[in-house]
């Protein structure tokens, strides 16, 4: 699609969000309309009249195509990049995805929770044990839903003051998907790690803690490298032992 292509039809506003859109083509499928109105200093029916003279029905239909967009584009460098060059390319992006904010807010929620739950699946699953060692070696206790069976069960025990941190690549894992509607109902605390791109599962919270990875389809490939997941722990646990000695002092 040529997104230029009635560009001189549109108005001073409607280019200037287009000309954000374009160079901000990875982030957009994140922002909600609200928040591209306000990093674009419009308003959401500037974004809505734009998007249908794109062509589209809305804004919503507008991010879907250039999620789209993105992941073509991905696989498209994945193909021409080598295999050490696409992991040095996906730790360098991962660091530029780092929200100290983030991690600061996902600190205090852990810290203050009654129980911390660690829910993973398939080879993200080495991810959770990761995480579970790191977090109880320095004196934070937690549990870490290994059990296939037990992924929706432990929702009956998840209580308001509670933390329950998913690790799934895609966000999309259906069973990772329903556990975390459960556990929104009970309006407990919820960390994701997930890959840098629209994904369900960030859907159901504020707390989203992002890694590159130049695909995440798990069902067609689960060994994808998860690099990615470690540097954002090492960080988190950082963060937190941090925080602990604060209180020490």
């Amino acid at each position: 699609m040529n997104f230029l292509e009635n560009y001189n039809e549109m108005t001073v506003s409607e280019r200037k969000v287009l000309n954000y859109i374009l160079n901000n083509k990875e982030t957009i499928p994140y922002l909600k309309i609200n928040e591209l109105a306000d990093a674009t200093f419009v308003s959401k029916t500037v974004i809505i009249n734009l998007a249908q003279k794109l062509g589209f029905s809305g804004y919503k239909e507008l991010k879907y195509h250039l999620n789209s967009i993105v992941k073509e584009e991905k696989n498209q460098y994945n193909q021409e990049l080598p295999f050490v060059d696409m992991l040095k390319d996906s730790v360098n992006k991962t660091f530029s995805l780092v929200s100290e904010k983030v991690l600061e807010s996902c600190a205090d929620k852990i810290l203050l929770a009654n129980n911390v739950f660690i829910m993973a699946r398939g080879t993200s699953k080495v991810v959770g044990s990761y995480l579970e060692h790191l977090l109880l070696s320095i004196g934070i206790q937690c549990i870490f839903i290994k059990d296939y069976n037990l992924s929706e069960t432990f929702t009956s025990f998840v209580k308001e003051d509670d933390v329950v941190i998913f690790i799934s690549l895609s966000g999309n894992t259906e069973k990772v998907v329903e556990t975390a509607k459960q556990v929104h109902l009970k309006k407990a605390g919820i960390i994701n790690l997930t890959s840098f791109q629209s994904n369900t599962l960030a859907s159901y919270s504020t707390d989203n803690l992002y890694v590159y990875t130049h695909t995440s389809d798990t069902k067609k490939n689960d060994k994808i490298p998860r690099v990615g997941f470690f540097i954002i722990i090492d960080l988190l646990i950082h963060h937190l032992s941090q925080k602990k000695m604060s209180q020490k002092i």
